[in-house]
C-alpha cells in the first residue's frame, strides 16, 4: 500500500512503509507536490494516538500558515473519527485508501492484546472530539505559547509587550534615524550613499539586513588607502587632455563608425555623441573634485579600439594623446570602486550591528515586539542558563514534533526544534529520546522571502535519517509527470542552482489519467514550452520575461 491522496490506488501486496516507520529519532520526509504529504501526516498522527497512547495535545505539529493548520486539523479529525468507526466495523469491499490503511493500524494494535477494542474506540473518539486542543500551530503561534506558558524558564515577563502585526513603521523610523546620523558624518556619507540613494531605500532593505543569516562576505580590513587623491590628480591631467584633443578624437571615432572601420555593433553613434558631450562638458568645468564615471570609458582605450577595428582597416584605428591619461584614469577609477566596495561592506557590517541595537532599544521604549522577536525569544531561551529546564518542560508537554514545510525554516527555527526534539546535547543530558519529524520539499523552497534559508534544510538533512520517499503523485496525470521529468533531466545537476537539491522522479498514483483532458478527441499535450529570446547580446531581463 502506498500513502497518497484520497482516491489513490491500493496495492495490498506492498505494505505502506509508514506503518513500520519507527516513531522516534530525527527523520526527514521529502515529499514532492501531490504525493500525499497530509495523508501521511494523518497516518503518523493516528499511529501515535493508537500505538503510543498519546493524547491529541501531546503531538506538536508546526505548519507554515494559519490556513495550513486548519486544513491539517480537519484532516486529522476526519482520520481519527474514521478510526473510531472502523474499530468494530467489518471490512467492506470498496474501502477507501485511508480506511484500508487505518484498519491495518488498528488490527496490528489490537492483535498485541494490550487494549480492548472498546477502550481503543473510546480513546479515538475522545481524540477526534478534542481536536480543538490539538497542538497544531504556526512557528509564531508555537513560540508565543512557549513564551507565555514558560515565562520564567524563557526569561520573559508574564505581561508581554504588544505584538505588532507589521514592523514597517518601526523600520521606517529606524532608517530615517540612521540616515540622519550617517549622512552628516563625512566618514560614512560616501559608503551610505553608495549603498542606498535615499532613506526609503535603506528602510526597504533593513528587514533583510537584520535577518538572522550571517552577512557575507565577512568583515575584512582595507588593503590600501583611498585612491581618490591619485585619481583627482589624474583627473586634472585627463581634463586638460580632453580640452586639447577631445573634440578631434570624437570626430575621428564617429568617422570610423560611419565608414565601418570599427565594429558597428560595439560602437554606435547613439552613445558616442552623448559621451563626447559629457566628457567635453566635464573638462570645460575643470573641477578636479568632480569625478566622471561611465561604463563606456574603457571602450575608448587603445586595446579596445584595436580589438574592434575591422582587419582590412587596421591602420584606421582612431587614436589620441588623451588616451594615455584616460587609461591611467580608468585604472584608478576601478581601484577606487574596489576600495569603495570594501569600505561599504565594512560600513554595512557596522550599520547592521548599530541598527540591531537601536531597534532593540526602540522596541523596549515602546513596549512592542514583532513576530520575529517571538522566534528570537525562544531561541535565546534555549541558549541560556535555563535551557535544560525549558527543554524538560517542553518535552513533558509535547512528546514528538512534526515540522511541515521545513524547507522554509531558517537557522533559528531549526535550532529550536533540534534543541528540544532532536539529537541535541540537552536531549541527551536529560536522558530523552529524539522525536522529530521534518517534512519538506527543497524544490519548493522560497529562499529569501520571509527569511527562509535552504542551507538550513540541507544542514538538517545531513543529521536526519531519511524516511521512505513519497514517490507517487496523485494530483497530476502521467503525461505531465513525464514532461516535467524530461524538462528537469535536460537541466541536469544545476536545475536548482544548489547541486544538493535534485528533481526526484515520481510515479503516477493512478487517480488521474491522460484521457481526463482531451483536445480534439485526443489527450491534450502535457506541457507547452515556449523559449523567449532577447533581441540584443544581453540575456532577457526578469521584467521583460
Amino acid at each position: 500500500m502506498s500513502s497518497g491522496a484520497e482516491g489513490a490506488s491500493i496495492n495490498t501486496h506492498c505494505p505502506d512503509p509508514y506503518l513500520a516507520l519507527p516513531l522516534h529519532g530525527t527523520r526527514l520526509i521529502e515529499a514532492s507536490a501531490g504525493t500525499g504529504k497530509t495523508f501521511t501526516l494523518a497516518t503518523l498522527f493516528t499511529r501515535l494516538v493508537v500505538e503510543q497512547g498519546l493524547r491529541i495535545g501531546q503531538i506538536l505539529a508546526v505548519t507554515f500558515t494559519d490556513a495550513a493548520t486548519q486544513e491539517l486539523r480537519k484532516r486529522i479529525r476526519e482520520r481519527l473519527a474514521l478510526a473510531a468507526r472502523l474499530v468494530d466495523l467489518q471490512p467492506g469491499d470498496d474501502e477507501t485508501p485511508d480506511a484500508l490503511l487505518t484498519r491495518q493500524v488498528l488490527q496490528r494494535h489490537l492483535h498485541d492484546g494490550t487494549e480492548t477494542a472498546k477502550a481503543l474506540k473510546r480513546r479515538l473518539q475522545v481524540a477526534a472530539d478534542e481536536i480543538d486542543l490539538a497542538a497544531i500551530f504556526t512557528i509564531h503561534g508555537f513560540c508565543t505559547r512557549v513564551l507565555r506558558e514558560h515565562a520564567l524558564e524563557s526569561g520573559h515577563t508574564f505581561d508581554p509587550p504588544e505584538l505588532l502585526a507589521s514592523d514597517r513603521e518601526l523600520l521606517e523610523e529606524l532608517a530615517a534615524d540612521l540616515w540622519r546620523v550617517h549622512a552628516n558624518d563625512p566618514a560614512t556619507l560616501e559608503p551610505l550613499t553608495w549603498l542606498w540613494s535615499h532613506p526609503d531605500a535603506l528602510a526597504a532593505d533593513l528587514r533583510a539586513l537584520l535577518a538572522s543569516p550571517p552577512l557575507h562576505p565577512p568583515l575584512q580590513p582595507l588593503a590600501v588607502d583611498d585612491p581618490r587623491p591619485a585619481l583627482q590628480g589624474t583627473a586634472a591631467e585627463l581634463s586638460m587632455a580632453v580640452r586639447e584633443h577631445g573634440e578631434r578624437f570624437f570626430l575621428d571615432l564617429c568617422e570610423a563608425v560611419d565608414n565601418k572601420w570599427i565594429n558597428g555593433v560595439s560602437y554606435k553613434l547613439g552613445w558616442l555623441h552623448p559621451l563626447g558631450r559629457q566628457l567635453l562638458g566635464w573638462a570645460e568645468r575643470g573641477d578636479a573634485a568632480e569625478l566622471l564615471s561611465s561604463d563606456r570609458l574603457p571602450a575608448l582605450l587603445p586595446d579596445a579600439l584595436v580589438a574592434k577595428t575591422n582587419k582590412k582597416f587596421a591602420d584606421r584605428t582612431p587614436s589620441s594623446p588623451l588616451q594615455a591619461p584616460l587609461e591611467r584614469y580608468v585604472a584608478l577609477l576601478a581601484q577606487r570602486e574596489q576600495w569603495l566596495r570594501a569600505t561599504a561592506l565594512n560600513f554595512l557590517h557596522a550599520l547592521r550591528e548599530e541598527a540591531t541595537q537601536r531597534l532593540s532599544a526602540l522596541k523596549r521604549v515602546r513596549r512592542v515586539q514583532t513576530y520575529d522577536d517571538l522566534i528570537d525569544g525562544v531561541a535565546r531561551a534555549l541558549e541560556g542558563p535555563q535551557r535544560l529546564a525549558l527543554v524538560k518542560q517542553l518535552r513533558a508537554q509535547y512528546r514528538i514534533a512534526l515540522v511541515d514545510e521545513f524547507q522554509d525554516t531558517d537557522d533559528r527555527q531549526w535550532g529550536i526544534f533540534h534543541t528540544v526534539f532532536g539529537a541535541s546535547p540537552e536531549v541527551d543530558e536529560l536522558g530523552l529520546q529524539p522525536a522529530l519529524f521534518l517534512i519538506g520539499d527543497p524544490k519548493q523552497a522560497i529562499y529569501g522571502f520571509r527569511g527562509g534559508d535552504i542551507h538550513t534544510y540541507l544542514k538538517a538533512k545531513q543529521v536526519a535519517e531519511q524516511a521512505p520517499a513519497l514517490d507517487q503523485n496523485f494530483r497530476s496525470r502521467p503525461a505531465v509527470l513525464r514532461a516535467l521529468q524530461a524538462l528537469y533531466d535536460n537541466a541536469g545537476e544545476d536545475a536548482f542552482l544548489e547541486r544538493d537539491i535534485r528533481f526526484e522522479p515520481v510515479r503516477p498514483g493512478g487517480v488521474r489519467v491522460d484521457e481526463d483532458y482531451l483536445r480534439d478527441g485526443r489527450a491534450a499535450p502535457a506541457l507547452t514550452l515556449r523559449l523567449l529570446r532577447s533581441d540584443g547580446e544581453k540575456a532577457l531581463g526578469a521584467d521583460a520575461a
